[in-house]
């Protein structure tokens, strides 16, 4: 493990993974870390959080120790719906090359996947990278319940990315954490519009979303946010879910043995919004995109994905 891979460079990396841009202009070296939010207030069961006010206080410890990482000065932005970090430098320093070799050369968060050099991390490494991640990714409220109501975190992936949702899965599943993920909401034709109204309504590509890996608040609880409110509402809900489901133990994502319900055939299977993998094949659940994808997990169970003639 380099040395230079400490905490800070680890949350900082999740950051960029997560939500960051790097651009050079005029000799100008620029990284922009964007922290978007949807609702100007974010709830709990009983506590609730001006989300703007919160992100910008949270920031204030954020901005102090990646400037002590960069050796500049970051400044702070924000707008109506995004708060965003950015940090410039007319040198290419040591600093900056690594960060390069990890992100292997790609400059913007709708392509990055996870540096291979994290799976082999020790926990706290891997914790602070998937924090980075958490923090501008990832939200926490009671409109993220199961149908039995318990409450999960979601972290929301571009739909343009489509490698980084399974490789967040594997670190997420993986020892030392072990961190059951629920499900992934994938942003794909037959799992956001399997019963295609909204195309037959005219809204053709109402299922390229965002990709939504969504985990039980207990168990994210070891990650948690560095981002105030959302990490007081992890909490909560946490505490609720223990108390209301203390006897239902989430279990590693294991594929299921018997065939599932067939889906209707839609007419996006092939849509070029879809990576080469998916193109023009049907998937009945999550983890046949998964599996597509190059999850190792499902690999044993490829007899049971329904591949369209």
């Amino acid at each position: 493990m380099p040395s230079f891979l400490d905490p800070d460079m680890s949350y900082l990396i999740g950051l960029i993974v997560g939500r960051g841009t790097i651009r050079e202009i005029s000799g100008l070296r620029q990284l922009v870390i964007e922290y978007p939010f949807r609702s100007l207030e974010a709830k709990g069961i009983k506590k609730s959080f001006d989300t703007k006010d919160k992100i910008l206080l949270s920031l204030d410890d954020t901005i102090n120790r990646l400037g002590e990482l960069t050796e500049v000065t970051p400044k702070k932005i924000s707008s109506k719906s995004s708060v965003s970090i950015i940090i410039e430098s007319t040198k290419f320093s040591l600093l900056w090359r690594n960060i390069n070799k990890l992100l292997k050369g790609k400059n913007s968060f709708r392509e990055m996947e996870v540096p291979e050099i994290f799976y082999d991390a020790e926990m706290e490494i891997k914790k602070e990278f998937l924090r980075g991640v958490s923090d501008v990714t990832g939200s926490i409220g009671t409109g993220g319940r199961d149908q039995a109501g318990r409450h999960r975190v979601y972290i929301s992936i571009l739909n343009e990315n489509w490698r980084l949702p399974t490789q967040i899965c594997k670190l997420l599943q993986d020892e030392p954490l072990e961190i059951p993920v629920n499900t992934i909401d994938w942003g794909h034709p037959n799992i956001r519009n399997g019963n295609v109204e909204e195309y037959n309504r005219g809204r053709e590509q109402a299922w390229a979303r965002e990709h939504q890996l969504k985990v039980y608040a207990e168990y994210f609880e070891p990650v948690g946010f560095r981002i105030i409110h959302k990490n007081e509402i992890l909490k909560e809900l946490a505490e609720y879910n223990q108390e209301i489901f203390s006897g239902r133990k989430a279990k590693l994502c294991i594929p299921p043995k018997n065939r599932q319900k067939q889906r209707c055939s839609h007419p996006e299977e092939n849509s070029e919004k879809l990576p080469i993998d998916l193109r023009g094949k049907h998937c009945n659940s999550y983890w046949q995109v998964c599996l597509e994808l190059g999850c190792k997990q499902v690999k044993k169970r490829k007899s049971l994905f329904q591949e369209k003639e």
